[in-house]
């Protein structure tokens, strides 16, 4: 009873926001304000249903998140400041339903099958180098919505080993594009704080970055007879290649035309190309809406805590706690170079205990861009991008690990605190003592 309540109120707070989501700058309009309520409404009504049947671990991680909560904001929020922050994550509403058709469509699809199957024949090992570049150049453009293709072509049948190894190459990969591509959410944050004239510079500083990243963890994750070997590794993938192509490509073409960011195109492209494809084969549409709904009803721990985390970054964001509190820390202006080295390894230690980077690292892009240059801009900027790279790869309140353990059947904590976590350490502090390295070099 429980799950099908669950799934009526997933599927209807998916119709009611995706219009509001993508029509965000019109929510003047009157229609558009109901619209708004009525999804906010049920968005709520899914979350407490979802908090009946809630795993211990979830649990817990919940009560984390309310315990930090109480200490970011100083005052109960209004239900205004309440209407706003829920309106801010009514994304959400919209991605796990999108990110579900789309792996439900896939379970259909025979190019798929033959990945399946080609995958099944390697070993964790050999196929590990090719998900993570894989995940990586479809994270650049499709975000967490790389997820749900990647852990579509496992077999059905894959072990936990298995599954667990495909995951941490899927979230290597996909979150290491953040330190390079635009369509992040954290390369918006970082454009509100640091002076125009960034992003061309920053954008070379972050693809060395992911180069060398990739080469590192990829030689680290094989064995010795299967390191870069990732060609090799690539071959399954070749059945989808096309497929994945086409829906890079449309969701550049409609970010590109519509101005939105990745994650709203995502949210708009993906339902209308698994359409086409119920369209082109209709034995496949009962199939299809099975799979969704069976999907549907198992999740809600995720899309619990990921709201609960993005709701009190929102709420915390209005609020003057976090710079003040960054102010406390770091005093004054610190050296530019120090600036470039603080930030990522800060965001990536808060991200251990669940503090999400829009949390983290905002205040301190407040902190530190007074008087910076567009030369000094362009490093902060690699640093900050580093931060959020690491900080949602490794936190057991970031969407990347919550979809994915959701996607591939484990645990948020087995993925947050299992052989990432070094890695992401390791990004942190290693990549941001390089680029500092290189600004003290240059300057």
């Amino acid at each position: 009873m429980i799950h099908n309540i669950k799934l009526f109120f997933s599927v209807a707070s998916w119709a009611l926001a995706l219009p509001v989501v993508l029509l965000a700058n019109q929510l003047a309009i009157p229609v558009l304000r109901v619209l708004q309520d009525a999804a906010l409404i049920s968005f709520a009504s899914l979350l407490m249903v979802a908090m009946l049947g809630l795993r211990a671990q979830t649990l817990i991680v919940t009560i984390i998140l309310f315990g930090l909560g109480f200490l970011l904001l100083p005052d109960i929020p209004s239900l205004g400041e309440l209407r706003e922050a829920g309106a801010f994550v009514l994304i959400f509403a919209c991605l796990m339903p999108t990110l579900a058709l789309v792996r439900a469509t896939a379970m259909t699809m025979p190019s798929v099958w033959r990945t399946q199957k080609a995958l099944g024949a390697l070993s964790p090992e050999h196929s590990a180098s090719g998900l993570q570049l894989a995940s990586h150049m479809l994270g650049g453009v499709m975000n967490t919505g790389s997820f749900a293709l990647v852990a579509a072509s496992l077999p059905d049948d894959a072990d936990e080993r298995r599954r667990r190894v495909a995951a941490e190459a899927a979230l290597r990969g996909m979150n290491s594009s953040v330190v390079w591509s635009p369509f992040f959410i954290g390369f918006a944050v970082a454009g509100a704080y640091l002076p125009s004239g960034f992003a061309i510079g920053a954008i070379g500083f972050g693809v060395v970055t992911a180069i060398l990243f990739y080469v590192i963890t990829a030689a680290c994750a094989a064995p010795a007879t299967a390191r870069f070997a990732f060609i090799q590794s690539l071959q399954p993938l070749r059945p989808v290649g096309l497929r994945l192509a086409v829906a890079i490509g449309s969701v550049v073409l409609v970010s590109a035309i519509t101005g939105l960011t990745a994650l709203y195109a995502v949210v708009l492209t993906m339902p209308i190309l698994c359409l086409i494809q119920m369209v082109r084969r209709p034995n496949t549409g009962r199939a299809i809406l099975s799979h969704f709904a069976t999907l549907q009803k198992q999740s809600g721990d995720e899309l619990l805590i990921i709201s609960v985390s993005m709701i009190i970054a929102a709420l915390a964001h209005n609020s003057q706690v976090l710079p003040e509190l960054a102010t406390m820390v770091f005093g004054g202006t610190l050296p530019v170079w120090q600036m470039i080295w603080v930030l990522p390894v800060f965001v990536w230690f808060g991200s251990i205990f669940g503090v999400h980077p829009v949390i983290s690292s905002a205040p301190l892009l407040a902190l530190f861009s007074p008087h910076l240059t567009v030369f000094d801009a362009m490093f902060i900027m690699q640093g900050h991008m580093i931060g959020w790279s690491t900080g949602t790869m490794s936190s057991i309140a970031s969407l990347s690990v919550i979809t994915v353990a959701d996607q591939f059947g484990l645990r948020p904590a087995q993925l947050a605190f299992g052989r990432n976590l070094m890695a992401s350490g390791g990004l942190a502090i290693g990549g941001g003592g390089l680029w500092a390295l290189v600004y003290i070099i240059l300057t």
